[in-house]
């Protein structure tokens, strides 16, 4: 199967709201309980930049609020496992389709 730039986020009992970073096939791919899921979408990855867009078919759009929540809790993961988060590592900006959001330079 092919796999694709795709993001949630997701809340955890400890750490609270995590915006998991991966290629999958399925958004669900990354979920851990489909119930705390907030929204998804895709991203493009050029000079260390993430930069989201999109929506999530399975769990509709992830909320501009709630993905400059992960970052600044320093909650932005590769994987569901939670572990070695890499929000200091990137930069990342938000796309709405007009206009190209900062969220976070490298």
């Amino acid at each position: 199967m092919d796999v694709f730039p795709k993001f949630i986020i997701e809340t955890d009992n400890e750490l609270g709201d995590c915006l998991i970073i991966a290629k999958c096939t399925y958004h669900s791919d990354l979920v851990i309980d489909k119930s705390k899921v907030k929204g998804g979408g895709w991203w493009t990855l050029k000079n260390d930049i993430f930069t989201l867009f999109g929506e999530s078919h399975d769990y509709k759009k992830a909320q501009l609020e709630d993905i400059k929540n992960c970052i600044n809790l320093g909650n932005v993961f590769t994987t569901n496992m939670l572990i070695e988060p890499i929000v200091n590592k990137f930069g990342f900006s938000y796309n709405t389709g007009t206009e190209i959001i900062i969220l976070k330079n490298i």
